[in-house]
């Protein structure tokens, strides 16, 4: 009897020393697929982003696409000055903790802050190649004219060599240089203060009481810092015996290292280790809760800010229509800022409740409309612009290939006279009266 009694009393003392052993839940492991395809960050899986098997789209019964327009974002990048500043103190606070001894110094350079790497640059690439494809008839026959195909981008090294990229892929081999018949082009880059594409930094009046001297945002902040990520910040400061203890602000900082050593590096094992499933979600939320604030509809001036890109959108249109121009492509490469207040001034990708710090796990689970999970590097969004017979127009307009509805239009494919419609007093706005501070 006393046999196994013994026998019972160690495995007894087993699964107690593996349930409390802080060496033994400290870490968590993930794959790459699982951190890409749950859409916790911003890099896109590499099965749709250099996807090569494109079908082309079919057109509405009667109608030819006739123009197409495109805000997309850059490819890849290093991750920004202020992120690598809060990673350099994380690498101290984490100098002596042992599970961190092979990543927890900062590789990222400030002078390569905001510029893309090498994926980055396939990326657009790839875009311009499923441009081709996607739109293999409209495409069809087209030779380079900057006055027929028109390239942009803002003043940046990303968007310019995003630009670039994506031309190249869009007329492979359809050029005279070299070997590999590359294509010149000519692209035009904006100022910062330019109103389409960075308007978020043209404008006074968002700059001084939006993405600065945002009470409500600081409030939502102080809220999610105590209320969710202060006990993350205990959890991990408590075991990995962090002295003193972490700052929870630090916690979505965890989140952004790990997500730039996967998306630099291809390292799932670098400070994502730290936090678990839900905590990854909860630290995203932070970031959240930011764009929601300060590019989309946490703030009533976001509805307006994309009223320059739209009314060009327009202009662009009908004098082509009108036989006016010869532009049958607008291209355009900007950031993610760019891209969500076009679409937070359209109206569209409302959650059912605001973005806010007092929602639970389940809700934030819920939310399908934030900045990470609609936009990623390289994400595009396209203008398609139909004629059909009876000189109807419509418009039809994509993220990332995928078709949404626009609210009031009867179906993905709107009419162009009730898309105005819907624009109302967003096609003319007068930029420089909305944003003049105070």
């Amino acid at each position: 009897m006393t046999f196994p009694y013994r026998i019972l009393y160690t495995v007894f003392i087993i699964n107690l020393f593996v349930s409390y052993n802080p060496t033994l839940c400290k870490t968590y492991k993930y794959t790459r697929e699982y951190l890409l395809n749950n859409h916790l960050f911003y890099l896109e899986p590499p099965q749709t982003a250099f996807a090569q098997d494109i079908k082309p789209i079919s057109y509405p019964d009667k109608c030819d696409l006739k123009q197409l327009h495109l805000v997309t974002r850059h490819g890849s990048r290093y991750p920004d000055a202020n992120s690598i500043l809060f990673f350099d103190e994380l690498e101290k606070i984490f100098a002596n903790v042992s599970v961190a001894k092979n990543w927890y110094k900062n590789p990222f350079l400030m002078r390569q802050n905001y510029q893309l790497i090498k994926r980055g640059e396939l990326e657009p690439y790839f875009d311009g190649l499923q441009s081709r494809k996607r739109y293999a008839k409209f495409w069809d026959g087209v030779k380079y004219d900057p006055e027929v195909v028109k390239f942009q981008s803002t003043q940046t090294s990303r968007t310019g060599a995003s630009i670039m990229a994506f031309s190249e892929g869009l007329f492979n081999g359809k050029g005279s240089l070299d070997n590999c018949k590359s294509q010149p082009i000519y692209y035009t880059t904006t100022p910062n203060q330019d109103d389409t594409l960075f308007m978020f930094l043209a404008c006074r009046r968002w700059n001084e009481t939006v993405f600065s001297n945002n009470k409500v945002l600081d409030e939502q902040f102080y809220i999610y810092g105590n209320k969710t990520l202060a006990p993350i910040a205990k959890r991990i400061s408590e075991e990995y015996n962090i002295s003193p203890p972490l700052d929870p602000i630090f916690v979505p900082h965890i989140f952004n290292n790990c997500q730039f050593w996967l998306t630099v590096y291809n390292r799932t094992d670098a400070w994502c280790p730290l936090l678990s499933p839900k905590e990854f979600l909860l630290s995203r939320h932070y970031w959240d809760l930011f764009y929601y604030q300060i590019v989309s509809y946490g703030n009533p001036l976001n509805e307006r800010l994309g009223c320059r890109y739209l009314t060009q959108l327009v202009n662009g249109v009908e004098d082509h229509l009108n036989g006016n121009s010869s532009m049958i492509a607008d291209l355009r490469n900007a950031h993610s800022f760019t891209i969500y207040m076009i679409l937070t001034t359209m109206g569209v990708f409302k959650n059912k409740y605001p973005v806010s710090a007092d929602l639970t796990y389940e809700q934030i689970k819920e939310l399908e409309y934030t900045e990470y999970r609609l936009i990623h590097w390289s994400s595009t969004l396209y203008f398609e612009i139909y004629k059909c017979s009876g000189d109807t127009v419509l418009i039809r307009v994509l993220l990332d290939f995928k078709p949404f509805l626009i609210p009031g239009c009867d179906s993905e494919y709107c009419e162009w006279n009730k898309f105005k419609e819907i624009l109302g007093d967003k096609i003319g706005c007068d930029f420089e009266k909305m944003c003049a501070y105070p």
